[in-house]
């Protein structure tokens, strides 16, 4: 984004505004409590974005990528809240604290800063074979087709030539042999519905090669040999839902197929203390009922509109009234920020991938089943359950009296969990200066014999 100095911020984020998130503290939140989150993170917007609303700078840990890409993941990932809210049929603009969010004309004005290679407040290049830029520039994909009416439909032919030459810029980048390739076919997905074809290199062979990382019943390893873990949420499913929508002729057998079996056994892994946290990127657990919220739409004799309202009620009420949010921005951590848990990769607002359950929420229209039916017991809440998942051989259990519900890895032979990295300041301080790598703790991430959703990961 140019040689532009850090921006000083305008104001800090008010305190009062935490007040905001009070009505998710009712374990049954009322949808009033998910509308004030979304005027939440539109005042945390407008606290945060830089003056051409290209980027923001949220407080927190930075990232391998540098401050550069760390703004950029500000406006990519927070944009396709308000885009949904907006395509939903909700008002184009947002009223908070005496201010307002213009929704299509704050992404258009960023969007057109961000695209330019001539501006100060332009988004980069995207040198070598996986840039970060990649991955946001499918969270813009997204946004910019769920705001092609107001957006892309209004500009004129050199305003589309310079939005298409920056996204074209993934063309022939291998990006990484895992979840990567759905970030480079939602882009061709949503530039050929807007009539500009061939804008990346064989989608298809690279969508073919995710279809190669499906184990069964629904489940994906991250890449040949990968790890199994909730990128099949907040990655996999959430990205083929985008696609098939986007494009309903591009796969619907084996979307639709892999969805429902998804579906089928993932509804076990929420209850009332959020689910059984373990593998990396967990800074966007609120992520976590996305799929279940989606899947709503899809397939309601596998998941009812109140059995998605409760599951994502029972994660957000759970993570949120235990700090997953302050200061406008979601925590490095499970509540607070917790830098044991949170990976190189990871930057200060890399956590609002979080928001994607509710960018599924904010899909439905205010009168659609999943906003009016009245919120249904998880299975956990309905009795105690074993099931066996063989594709990846766990056992997920459930106890009714407690709320618990317990992962069981029966790969994973150790007595005892491996034990965190702890950071002390020092630490901290070298990690933040790129002094010292900030620890990945992947074995205490992947590597126990079970995970438990009534003891955290990495509690103290």
């Amino acid at each position: 984004m140019g040689q532009a100095p850090r921006r000083l911020r305008a104001f800090a984020f008010p305190r009062s505004a935490q007040s905001m998130l009070d009505g998710l503290c009712n374990p049954a939140p009322r949808n009033d409590a998910y509308d004030a989150v979304v005027r939440y993170f539109a005042l945390a917007w407008l606290t945060y974005r830089n003056p051409a609303s290209s980027a923001a700078d949220f407080p927190g840990e930075p990232s391998w990528s540098g401050r550069d890409c760390d703004a950029l993941e500000g406006f990519a990932r927070i944009m396709p809240l308000f885009a949904a809210w907006c395509a939903s049929g909700r008002p184009s603009t947002i009223a908070v604290k005496g201010r307002m969010l213009d929704i299509p004309g704050e992404f258009c004005r960023g969007l057109l800063a961000g695209t330019d290679p001539e501006g100060p407040d332009y988004w980069g290049a995207m040198p070598g074979r996986s840039n970060q830029r990649i991955v946001e520039a499918a969270d813009i994909a997204l946004a910019l087709w769920l705001l092609r009416g107001p957006v892309w439909d209004t500009l004129d032919a050199a305003e589309r030539a310079q939005v298409t030459a920056w996204f074209a810029q993934a063309r022939g980048k291998s990006g990484l042999d895992n979840n990567w390739h759905l970030f480079f076919v939602l882009i061709d997905r949503v530039f050929d519905a807007l009539g500009v074809e061939d804008l990346i290199d064989d989608p298809a062979e690279r969508y073919q090669r995710v279809k190669q990382f499906h184990i069964g019943s629904g489940w994906f390893s991250d890449g040949p040999g990968g790890r199994v873990d909730y990128y099949n949420a907040w990655g996999f499913h959430y990205a083929l839902t985008w696609i098939d929508r986007i494009d309903p002729a591009w796969d619907p057998g084996f979307i639709r197929s892999v969805r429902r079996a998804f579906l089928e056994e993932f509804r076990y892994f929420i209850g009332p203390h959020g689910f059984p946290a373990f593998g990396r990127s967990l800074c966007y657990r609120l992520a976590v009922p996305a799929p279940l919220v989606a899947g709503t739409g899809s397939d309601p004799d596998i998941v009812a509109p109140g059995a998605a309202r409760r599951a994502l009620d029972a994660v957000w009420s759970h993570y949120v009234g235990r700090g997953a949010i302050q200061s406008g921005a979601i925590t490095q951590g499970l509540f607070g920020p917790d830098m044991r848990l949170l990976d190189p990769y990871s930057g200060p607002a890399s956590g609002l991938w979080s928001l994607r359950s509710l960018v599924m929420a904010y899909w439905y229209a205010p009168g659609e089943p999943f906003w009016t039916a009245s919120p249904t017991p998880l299975p956990v809440e309905q009795g105690d359950f074993e099931r066996c998942l063989s594709a990846q051989g766990w056992r997920v259990q459930g106890l009714r009296e407690t709320g618990e519900i317990i992962l069981h890895i029966k790969a994973n032979r150790t007595s005892e969990a491996p034990r965190f990295e702890e950071l002390g300041r020092t630490d901290r301080w070298r990690c933040a200066l790129g002094l010292k790598p900030r620890p990945t703790n992947l074995k205490a991430k992947y590597d126990a014999p079970f995970y438990s959703s009534t003891s955290p990961l990495a509690e103290p």
